[in-house]
């Protein structure tokens, strides 16, 4: 089973549900830190549950429900840390996020007006002199993202997403593509001023490299900073689709596994401050997602001598690739360096039985 989310933001609510959400977020993060400090003084017993009855009222919130949800989180938390190691100091929850399930919300459509729909939160909190909750009704729009999972049989599960920073996030599952065993089986050669290289001789996000120089040049954490990134993201995003939509039909996908690019390197320390807005990783992980839901195998190979490796002769020189040509000393072959590269990679994937899959 898949799992995505689509996040949403308050944009639509006014100040008074805003003021509200902002209480809720802000009430809970503090009931579980309580929580979890009694748990960790041993005031209050380490189960999966607690009756309401046994747990304590130390804040606003007092309704039931909103308590034994607290304490699950407060419990799953600690026994997590427990799991992993006998002693350790009391958690200390800085940023939060919560996840609830449908006896604490539900969701109303609507087929006109100006939103396409409302979600209708169950708050801790009773109104004046009567035992029932308030209700926090916000309305939402569905955008590009969350629009395509409606439009490509993802169904919106029961659970949602509060988050602390004004937002909220529907969960999305579908089952998972089988994996093909027809169509074509290519190598790709992820690069720093190329971040595709195709076996075929396609190349994707060549423009990516101006866009590291840019971040380069920033201050770290300004708004161009961050501009700066979220235009790496959409290009890394763009490049991925469109390498995938000219090779739709492909089963299997080989790129190699890097570690430790910048470890020990011998770059200038100007180089490796580009190097460091690198999205390679955006580029594996983007790729492991397509592969997931559009049934691929993404593979994985030892990059060793990929690119020093003529792939017409197979002779090993490192002096063969000057930049972004290769030219073999000994066939005269001569081609983009990293469409070499990923010409071995492909050839290495398909010959070696132990590569890791994705």
């Amino acid at each position: 089973m898949l799992i995505r989310t689509s996040n949403h933001t308050l944009k639509y609510s006014n100040q008074e549900k805003i003021d509200l959400y902002w209480r809720l977020v802000s009430d809970y993060k503090e009931l579980l830190q309580k929580y979890i400090n009694l748990i960790h003084s041993k005031r209050l017993p380490l189960k999966v549950m607690l009756t309401c009855k046994h747990l304590p009222t130390l804040n606003n919130i007092t309704h039931s429900k909103w308590k034994q949800l607290c304490y699950r989180e407060a419990s799953e938390i600690y026994r997590g840390l427990l799991a992993k190691k006998k002693k350790f100091t009391k958690p200390e929850i800085k940023t939060h996020s919560i996840n609830l399930n449908t006896d604490l919300w539900d969701i109303e459509y609507t087929l006109e007006g100006e939103f396409d729909g409302f979600i209708r939160i169950k708050t801790p909190y009773f109104q004046c002199g009567k035992k029932r909750a308030v209700s926090l009704k916000i309305p939402f729009r569905f955008h590009k993202q969350s629009n395509k999972f409606k439009d490509n049989d993802w169904v919106m599960n029961s659970s949602l997403r509060l988050s602390d920073n004004f937002s909220f996030s529907f969960y999305w599952n579908k089952e998972q593509e089988e994996k093909r065993t027809e169509g074509t089986q290519i190598g790709i050669d992820c690069g720093y001023k190329k971040l595709i290289a195709c076996s075929d001789g396609e190349v994707y996000g060549k423009e990516l490299e101006e866009v590291y120089k840019k971040i380069s040049r920033k201050v770290q954490r300004s708004k161009a900073f961050k501009r700066a990134l979220i235009e790496r993201d959409n290009l890394t995003n763009k490049a991925v689709n469109d390498f995938f939509k000219e090779h739709s039909n492909v089963k299997d996908v080989i790129c190699e596994k890097l570690k430790y690019v910048k470890h020990k390197s011998k770059f200038s320390k100007k180089f490796n401050n580009k190097l460091q807005r690198w999205s390679y990783t955006k580029t594996l992980n983007r790729l492991e997602l397509l592969a997931q839901t559009k049934g691929f195998c993404l593979r994985f190979i030892n990059p060793a001598y990929t690119s020093q490796t003529c792939s017409h002769c197979g002779v090993v020189i490192k002096s063969n690739r000057n930049g972004e040509i290769y030219h073999c000393s000994v066939c005269g072959v001569e081609l983009d360096a990293d469409v070499n590269a990923a010409i071995n990679i492909l050839r290495r994937g398909v010959y070696s039985p132990s590569n890791d899959e994705a």
